[in-house]
């Protein structure tokens, strides 16, 4: 009997303290617990920590029914492995009512069973567009705008505002391939005249292979993807090698990067964030105010998204006795970030506002615009108001959708049991004509019928509130058991990049072609080939196969020995039309142009700043003999110009620092004189020159103070 007495003593004792704390405090007022998944220092529990300690300074959170509450932080340390569950299991014992965290995209796609065995909301500050794809509980939140839409502020900035029209995309690791794929799918749709070449870093390549390729191109921008560590190598030997257009970095921001770039590099580098830490509207400023007197440094985009979380979740136990149906419908809340919906935006999605911003010559950051979704908007005390400066991509009336995985099955009502009527691919906008009440599913024309689409897969933009709702149609008779298909998932071979750009005469070089199967099922046997100029060099490979949405780097050989000159190819796949593709993917078998350029090996590049009255040896001999002087007039060669030695020329605006090559070297092209006046040695122009020794050269001039100096950049052939 005393045994018995005595357990259910020590089970009283055991739940008494879980059962005060989760009720009432000191002053008998009730808690709300949030649990947090991150270091006790972290990001997330900084930003959440000072938003509860502002709430509960102002009384707490007022119920639905009007009871005060308390907020209470449950923060939980996780590494990746076995304590994201210790952390996950002593949260779901800790009564909590909703969590944040984790925050970066892999952790969450790698343990979202276990985030959803939690049965609360769970909002993250994941950013990858496959997130809140992938779940189908209701139960996850994204509080940072989705890395798209990222893409998209950044393709519109580098198009509308500085008029980049070619472009090379730098891929660091495989990882971030969903965030460089959402840059070049918003690239294309604003500027389908836009030249973009993607440059994929992987075992077999060198960064200084790619910042090779980057000095001989056209591209007018350099834009990244990868982690900060390595993109922060390859930013320093970029600018080394003398790179001075414009570079854009997606993480610009973190540390890992901007202070391992000397300084001097990073002025002018190009970044996106959710949250700018120079935005100065008064909602900014108090929170940066706030935050920096408390922790004694500055916020972090995250930091700022936690902040908002907590905020947001206060509302949501105001506005309704049940969180989650709370959490699902609020609009127009005034964010840190900016203005935060869940009920305006995708199912999930709390905030679309992204930043462009640009590093400084201190290693701060500048703000250049601000956008809500795809349309700029500038913040101001009250309200954010779209920015009067139209873009040259307005958004359409009506409400849009856009494809934004491989493919997706348009079927003839809205669920999987209704028949499939077709496919739309990736990109593919269409006008929406309606919608079920809850918007999971909508309603397009598809070849002259009725199509529905589900929404958790789509992009979509418009006001959703001008959209009738459609009553499903009778869900369809169940086949029998042996019927097959109505719609026969094919394959589609096509060609996403090919590099290096950059070859030389008189040798093979082995041009990596990266090819993709962007539809549903594995494709057999297939060849890839190109017929290369300017030598008409036929070169092919025969793939085994490949499997439905695989992605595979396959080599062609190109050799030119006949002559240097910038030349293009149509690299062709499935050339003997072995897969079975449809109509859409055969006639995309060869639409991939491959440019590239052809040059005579190098002695020597390098860059140098000419005084009044200084040369230069350009070929840099032990013993030298100059070629070229600055006179503070001009540039002057030191001897007399001969057919092949001591002559310069101006060859550009046909020619300029990335298309010339040595064949394009000579006096009929202009290269017969020995001075150019100052007045023609504007930042940028390109010269041909002869050396005394009688080597062919290129020389670009970077910047000139007319009688003082000049600074050159060169590159001699062999």
């Amino acid at each position: 009997m005393y045994r018995n007495i005595l357990s259910k003593l020590l089970i009283i004792l055991a739940v008494l303290p879980l059962m005060l704390s989760t009720s009432l405090t000191q002053d008998a007022q009730p808690i709300f617990r949030i649990g947090i998944l991150d270091d006790e220092r972290g990001s997330i529990s900084n930003g959440a920590r000072l938003a509860v300690s502002e709430i509960n300074a102002n009384g707490g959170v007022v119920r639905a029914d009007g009871t005060q509450f308390r907020l209470e932080l449950i923060i939980q340390p996780t590494v990746e492995g076995n304590q994201l569950e210790e952390a996950v299991d002593n949260l779901d014992r800790s009564d909590v009512i909703a969590v944040l965290g984790p925050e970066d995209t892999n952790t969450v796609l790698s343990n979202l069973p276990l985030l959803q065995s939690l049965n609360v909301p769970v909002l993250t500050s994941a950013i990858g567009d496959t997130v809140l794809a992938s779940d189908a509980s209701g139960l996850l939140f994204r509080t940072r705008a989705a890395e798209r839409l990222q893409g998209f502020a950044l393709a519109e900035y580098l198009t509308n505002d500085l008029n980049v029209t070619q472009v090379i995309t730098i891929q660091l690791d495989r990882n971030s391939t969903a965030g460089r794929v959402g840059f070049s799918v918003a690239l294309s749709q604003i500027n389908p005249n836009s030249v973009e070449q993607t440059l994929l870093f992987d075992e077999n390549t060198e960064l200084v292979d790619l910042v090779d390729e980057i000095i001989v191109s056209n591209a007018q921008a350099v834009v990244t993807y990868g982690p900060p560590a390595l993109a922060s190598q390859f930013f320093s030997l970029l600018r080394e090698a003398g790179w001075i257009r414009t570079f854009a970095y997606s993480q610009a921001d973190d540390p890992e990067f901007r202070d391992t770039v000397p300084l001097e590099f990073l002025r002018g580098t190009i970044s996106t964030t959710t949250w700018p830490l120079g935005a100065t509207d008064a909602v900014s400023d108090q929170f940066l105010n706030t935050f920096v007197r408390i922790f004694g440094k500055a916020p972090n985009a995250i930091e700022a998204a936690s902040y908002d979380s907590i905020n947001l979740l206060a509302n949501a136990i105001s506005q309704s006795d049940n969180l989650l149906s709370g959490l699902s419908n609020l609009r127009n809340i005034r964010g840190v970030q900016g203005v935060l919906n869940t009920d305006g935006l995708d199912s999930g999605e709390t905030s679309n506002n992204v930043a462009v911003v640009e590093l400084n010559t201190f290693g701060g950051s500048d703000l250049l615009v601000r956008y809500a979704g795809t349309e700029r908007v500038i913040f101001n005390d009250t309200v954010d108001i779209v920015d009067a400066e139209p873009t040259l991509t307005p958004t359409p009336d009506g409400v849009f959708i856009t494809i934004e995985s491989n493919v997706q099955n348009v079927r003839s009502g809205p669920s999987i049991d209704y028949d499939v009527l077709g496919q739309l691919r990736q990109g593919e906008t269409r006008q929406v004509i309606g919608a079920t009440a809850n918007f999971d599913w909508v309603v397009i024309e598809f070849r002259g019928q009725q199509g529905w689409l589900a929404t958790y897969l789509l992009d979509v933009t418009g006001d959703r509130s001008t959209i009738p709702i459609i009553s499903p149609p009778p869900t369809p008779t169940p086949p029998p058991a042996t019927a097959t298909p109505t719609a026969a998932p094919i394959s589609d071979i096509v060609i996403v990049s090919a590099s290096p750009t950059n070859v030389t005469v008189g040798t093979t070089t082995t041009i990596n072609v990266t090819i993709q199967n962007i539809g549903s099922i594995s494709a057999g046997p297939f060849a890839v080939a190109a017929t290369f100029p300017p030598d008409s060099y036929f070169s092919a490979i025969n793939v085994p196969g490949l499997a439905g949405g695989a992605q595979q780097i396959v080599s062609l050989a190109l050799q030119a020995n006949s002559a240097t000159g910038n030349f293009s190819a149509a690299i062709v796949a499935d050339l003997n039309n072995e897969v079975n593709e449809g109509a859409v993917g055969e006639a995309n078998n060869s639409s991939f142009n491959f440019n590239y350029k052809v040059d005579r090996p190098l002695i020597l590049i390098n860059s140098t700043t000419l005084n009044t009255g200084a040369s230069v040896d350009l070929e840099g001999n032990l013993t030298p003999q100059p070629d070229i002087q600055y006179t503070g007039a001009g540039l002057n060669t030191v001897g007399t110009c001969t057919a092949t030695t001591n002559c310069i020329g101006l060859i550009s605006p046909a020619l300029d620092w990335n298309t010339s090559h040595y064949d394009a070297l000579s006096a009929a092209n202009g290269i017969n004189t020995t001075f150019i006046a100052n007045a023609a040695l504007i930042p940028g122009a390109t010269i041909g020159v002869f050396t005394a020794e009688g080597r062919r050269g290129v020389v670009r001039v970077d910047s000139i103070n007319p009688g003082v100096s000049i600074t050159l950049t060169y590159r001699i052939y062999q």
